[in-house]
C-alpha cells in the first residue's frame, strides 16, 4: 500500500481538506439563549426548553415552508434548478429533510406567500405541496395552516386602508395581504384579504365594527374556498366524513364490541 505523500504544507493533507478542518472551530453564530440544565422526567435525563426560547429558536425559520413528495422526488439540485429559475425576488434556500419533504427557506415575506400561496408545484413529473413550517412540524403529521381568501362585502370605503383590513381580519387569523383590486381602492363592493388560518379552529364570520359616538355595523367574514383538514389523518385536503384513516378505525371500534 503507497503512504500518501505530504502536501507542500507539509501536513499530510490538501489545502481543501485542512480549510474543511479548520471549519469545524470556526466560531459559530452566537446562540439565541442560554445553556439549559439536564433534569429528569419520569425517571430519565430531560432537557425542559422555556417556549420563549423555542420561540427565539425557530425566529430564523419565520419564512420556511415544506414541500411534501408522495410519489418520489427529484434530486436536490433539480429543486434548486427550479426555484432559481422562477422571478423570486431572492434566492432560496433549499435543503433535504428526508425522503418524502425538503424544506425552502426563503429570504423575503414576498417570494414566501408566492410559493405557499400556489399550493402545489409541479416539479417535472413530480407533485409537490407545500405547507408552512412550524415547530411542531412531523413528517406524519402536515400543517394546519393555510392561507386562505376572506372577502368584507359593502364594506365602507374608507376601511380599505391596509392596517385597517388587518385589523379586521386579524380576528380570523394572521392577515398576509391584499389583493390588488383592494390595495387600490378599484373595486368598492367588497375588500379581499389574504390570511393565514388555523383550519382546526372556528372560524370567526362577522364582526362588531364602531366609531366613538357615531355609526356601528356589523361586518361579515366571507372565507372562499376554505380548504378541508383531517384530524384524523393529519392531511390538508382530506376530510374527517370522507377519510380512510377514521373509517378504518371506526370500523375496529365497532368491531370490537
Amino acid at each position: 500500500m503507497v503512504a500518501p505523500h505530504p502536501s507542500a504544507e507539509g501536513q499530510g493533507m490538501s489545502l481543501s481538506e485542512q480549510k474543511s478542518f479548520s471549519q469545524l472551530f470556526t466560531e459559530p453564530t452566537p446562540s439565541p439563549i442560554h445553556v439549559r440544565p439536564v433534569t429528569t422526567y419520569k425517571g430519565e435525563a430531560a432537557v425542559i426548553f422555556s417556549k420563549q426560547d423555542a420561540e427565539k429558536l425557530a425566529a430564523p425559520y419565520r419564512w420556511v415552508l415544506v414541500g411534501k413528495f408522495s410519489h418520489g422526488r427529484p434530486s436536490l439540485e433539480e429543486i434548486r434548478k427550479i426555484f432559481t429559475s422562477l422571478n423570486l425576488k431572492d434566492q432560496i434556500s433549499v435543503g433535504l429533510l428526508d425522503y418524502r419533504h425538503v424544506l425552502l427557506k426563503c429570504a423575503s415575506e414576498v417570494d414566501f406567500n408566492r410559493i405557499w400561496m400556489r399550493g402545489i408545484w409541479q416539479l417535472g413529473k413530480f407533485p409537490m405541496r407545500v405547507f408552512r413550517w412550524t415547530r411542531d412540524f412531523h413528517g406524519h403529521k402536515e400543517s394546519s395552516l393555510a392561507p386562505v381568501w376572506v372577502s368584507l362585502p359593502s364594506l365602507p370605503i374608507h376601511y380599505f386602508d391596509k392596517h385597517s383590513l388587518f385589523s379586521i381580519t386579524s380576528l380570523v387569523g394572521k392577515p398576509l395581504f391584499l389583493d390588488s383590486a383592494t390595495a387600490a381602492a378599484s373595486r368598492s363592493n367588497k375588500a379581499r384579504v389574504c390570511v393565514e388560518v388555523d383550519l382546526l379552529k372556528p372560524i370567526c364570520t362577522r364582526v362588531w365594527i364602531s366609531v366613538e359616538g357615531e355609526m356601528r355595523f356589523w361586518q361579515k367574514i366571507v372565507p372562499e374556498e376554505m380548504p378541508c383538514y383531517c384530524s384524523a389523518c393529519w392531511r390538508l385536503g382530506c376530510s374527517v366524513d370522507e377519510c380512510r384513516k377514521n373509517s378504518s378505525e371506526q370500523h375496529v371500534t365497532h368491531g370490537m364490541r
